[in-house]
C-alpha cells in the first residue's frame, strides 16, 4: 500500500468583508466577518496548533471522530428505512 500525500484544507490568510456587502452597518460588517471566519476553519485551526500534539494522538483523534461520524450517518439510515412506526396509545 503505497502512502499517498495528504492534501491539507488550504486557509488562505485573509478574510475580507467590504462595506458595499452589507450596506455600511458595521455591526452586520463584524458578523459577516466572525461567519465567514468560522466557515474558512481560521479559529479551530489556530486552537489546533496551540499546543503541540503528537502524531499519535492526532491520528487517535481522527480514528474518533471519523467513527463518530459513520455511527451517525448509519443511525439516520436506519430512521429513514424504518417505516413502520409504533402509535402510542392515548388514554379516553
Amino acid at each position: 500500500m503505497k502512502n499517498r500525500p495528504k492534501r491539507q484544507k488550504e486557509i488562505s490568510g485573509v478574510v475580507t468583508v467590504r462595506a458595499a456587502e452589507c450596506g455600511g452597518d458595521p455591526e452586520k460588517m463584524v458578523r459577516r466577518f466572525i461567519k465567514k471566519v468560522k466557515k474558512e476553519g481560521i479559529i479551530e485551526e489556530f486552537r489546533d496548533r496551540r499546543y503541540y500534539k503528537k502524531p499519535k494522538v492526532v491520528k487517535a483523534e481522527e480514528k474518533r471522530n471519523r467513527k463518530r461520524l459513520i455511527e451517525k450517518i448509519n443511525k439516520r439510515r436506519e430512521e429513514l428505512f424504518t417505516t413502520t412506526k409504533t402509535r402510542v396509545k392515548r388514554r379516553k
